[in-house]
């Protein structure tokens, strides 16, 4: 009772002090601001040295460190040739990695660690950068190192190798995120599938890139003539300016013309695409067209359009797309301008499936309407304040402001162009906008991409128009054309057939209808080993399952020969095409298949290629050929005539890669041999499997293999 007597006290006393407290808005109202700091914006110091190199130097001498950046200019993408895309940003990479002529990119990399700085180099589009930062103490050092990698990069083949994998990493999971399939595929829309601004790499345009085209790539557009060098912190100016003298005043500039950025001419046309992906639960929309120009006297209106349609939380197509019909888990638009070449302009929504094509109309309503219906006192407000309260953010560090005075001084814009624009923003009305909307937005011309499952659309995407469909299939690397003599292909069956012999022969290889095994697997990769335990059912000739317990949870894959899924956290999505069509090819060069099929001459294609050496023995090749023109290659042992090993390409987590197959420690199991130890190397790591129980034609659940709900 003590208890509830205290708290009815607090209680009391706190009614008696509310009570005493004025109304909450005049209490804000009455409250009292003191004045904001003073600001202002600092002013670098620029020189031009006699080779054209611009400089800009801002002392700040609040911390004991400095930065150095970088703008290489008509030194991108654009400049690369269309068979060698990733030419450009691979020498970005590479310049940095591979070293210089007087330190090894490891070398560096210790270096700066050991002081704790940093050097980075990479190639976009239009142009490239550097960027280098540390400690004050360290600034010559840091600036030698930067100059060096410039200026004197070796391209080491490791280095450049190691930057090709990452590329055809990226490849292989370009697929995976539908927005950026939108993104990728709208901006072909736009700008043209050839065009260098939105032109992708594939594996063969990667491969075709050698060392001696980034030499030359590098010693024809990394020139000092298109170089803008900033540095901002704590330094003496005089002292910084002769440094950067001494570390680049020497680098000779180049008379070569080099190219501008090409000119995009584009027309406006309404046309409707799709990109199956059927992995997916939502569809994803891009609606567009081309943007704008940067220095476009109407920029500022375009920008408060922008916000009112959909650049802010409180925008048109958020309010009513997402909000008031429901249709849609995020919609937004955007207007974007770009120095060198035009931006795009798209209204963006992800949307439940049955209410892809509702959502699609519903968008483009809200792109008309801001031709018909000038944006009310809420809307401009909204739109305004959103830009403007964000405004400061643009001066929020001194190396933000310093590369943007670059960026303004190498495209002939005032320095304080940002202000100017600040107080346009601030002066434009409803009828700027609703002016501007008629000029810049053409709703009867939009390009349309969707991205999503046709299937379970609500309603039939033609009628919105004829669809053109988007293949968003990789192209794979070409493989060597498949050749062998009638008198290669005899020996051939004849060796496969002692292969199956040896490890039990065709007829026992057929009677097996299933096999299930557990596994230990070691996954070793730079970073260190990985434990894992699988289970697999497999199931003659294409059905398999396989339930992996990784440190990160359960992951089950299951394969029935023209689909596939695969289930974690609770989630199971549909495999993607490029594993669907891997598990296929795996399915044809399993062991079990081809020992059932090899008293079948018109099963698949072999071929005897004598001894080849295979992880140092001497082995017997067999080349072997699909349907499909799946090609791949297994070793025998000389003396058992047992497969010790295979060799064929594979999409792995870096990409298509050949992937080389060690087989060990054959085991009887039932009527047939299996090797108990396998170890795949994908070039990047290898696994290790070893088995630890197999059945052979043993009870399994057969439900594993219903195929989900969606999928």
């Amino acid at each position: 009772m003590k208890r509830i007597y205290i708290s009815a006290t607090l209680l009391a006393c706190c009614l008696m002090a509310l009570a005493a407290v004025p109304a909450w808005g005049s209490t804000i109202d009455n409250l009292k601001y003191p004045p904001l700091n003073p600001f202002t914006i600092p002013q670098p110091d620029k020189y031009t040295l006699d080779n054209g190199i611009t400089v800009y130097l801002l002392e700040d001498h609040t911390l004991p460190k400095l930065t150095f950046s970088a703008i290489i200019h008509k030194c991108g993408e654009y400049l690369e040739p269309a068979d060698k895309i990733g030419l450009a940003e691979m020498t970005g990479d590479v310049m940095r990695t591979g070293g210089t002529t007087t330190n090894t990119g490891d070398e560096i990399d210790e270096q700066l660690e050991g002081i704790g700085a940093y050097v980075e180099t990479s190639i976009g589009t239009v142009s490239g950068t550097a960027r280098a930062g540390g400690l004050s103490d360290y600034g010559e050092q840091i600036l030698q190192t930067m100059a060096d990698v410039l200026r004197n990069p070796v391209f080491d083949e490791d280095k450049i190798d190691l930057a090709k994998t990452d590329q055809k990493s990226s490849i292989s999971r370009r697929n995976d995120d539908p927005m950026q399939i939108c993104i990728r595929e709208y901006k072909k829309l736009i700008y043209g599938d050839n065009s260098p601004y939105a032109r992708v790499p594939e594996y063969a345009t990667i491969d075709a890139v050698t060392r001696d085209d980034m030499v030359a790539f590098h010693k024809k557009f990394v020139q000092p003539n298109n170089i803008q060098i900033a540095a901002w912190g704590d330094f003496d100016k005089a002292t910084m300016l002769a440094l950067i003298k001494k570390y680049f005043g020497d680098w000779a500039k180049t008379m070569a013309e080099i190219p501008e950025p090409p000119k995009v001419d584009y027309t406006y046309k309404s046309s409707l695409n799709y990109a199956e992906k059927t992995d997916v639960t939502q569809s994803n929309i891009l609606i567009g067209h081309i943007g704008g120009v940067m220095g476009d006297p109407e920029y500022p209106a375009t920008i408060v359009m922008n916000s009112v349609l959909g650049g802010s939380f409180g925008s048109r197509l958020t309010d009513v797309v997402r909000t008031k019909l429901g249709l849609a888990y995020a919609a937004e638009g955007h207007f974007s301008f770009n120095y060198d070449y035009p931006g795009i302009f798209y209204a963006f929504a992800s949307t439940k499936l049955e209410s892809t094509v509702q959502a699609i109309q519903a968008m483009i309503d809200q792109i008309k309407s801001m031709q018909t219906q000038p944006p009310s006192e809420d809307e401009m407000k909204k739109a305004k304040d959103g830009w403007l309260n964000s405004f400061v953010f643009n001066f929020d560090t001194k190396g933000e402001i310093l590369s943007r005075m670059m960026t303004y001084d190498y495209y002939g814009l005032p320095e304080d162009y940002l202000q100017q624009l600040k107080t346009q923003v601030e002066k434009v009305t409803p009828e700027d906008v609703l002016e501007v909307a008629k000029r810049k937005l053409h709703p009867d011309d939009l390009q349309i991409i969707v991205v999503g499952k046709a299937d379970e659309f609500g309603e039939p995407l033609s009628d919105l128009g004829e669809v053109h469909d988007i293949d968003l299939i990789i192209p794979t690397p070409a493989s060597e054309e498949f050749a062998a003599t009638p008198e290669e292909l005899k020996a051939g069956h004849e060796l496969l057939a002692k292969a199956a012999a040896a490890c039990g022969g065709a007829a026992n290889f057929k009677k097996v209808k299933s096999l299930e095994y557990s596994a230990k697997i070691t996954v070793n990769t730079p970073q260190g080993a990985m434990k894992m335990d699988l289970t697999s059912i497999e199931v003659p000739p294409d059905k398999s399952a396989q339930i992996v317990k990784t440190p990160m949870g359960e992951q089950k894959v299951v394969f029935t020969g023209d689909a596939g899924w695969v289930s974690a956290s609770g989630q199971t999505q549909a495999m993607p095409a490029s594993q669907l069509e891997d598990q296929q090819k795996s399915a044809k060069r399993d062991m079990v298949a081809l020992f059932a099929n090899s008293d079948q001459p018109d099963y698949i294609t072999v071929a005897a290629r004598g001894t080849d050496d295979f992880e140092g023995t001497q082995a017997q090749r067999l080349d072997f050929q699909t349907e499909g023109g799946n090609q791949f290659t297994v070793y025998l042992d000389p003396t058992t005539y047992r497969p010790i090993g295979l060799r064929y390409m594979a999409v792995t987590m870096a990409g298509p890669g050949e992937v080389v197959e060690k087989l060990s420690d054959y085991k009887q199991y039932g009527d047939i041999m299996l090797p108990a130890m396998r170890t795949q190397d994908t070039g990047a790591m290898t696994f290790d499997i070893e088995l630890v129980n197999v059945t052979v034609n043993g009870q399994y659940d057969t439900t594993i293999f219903n195929k989900p709900e969606g999928i």
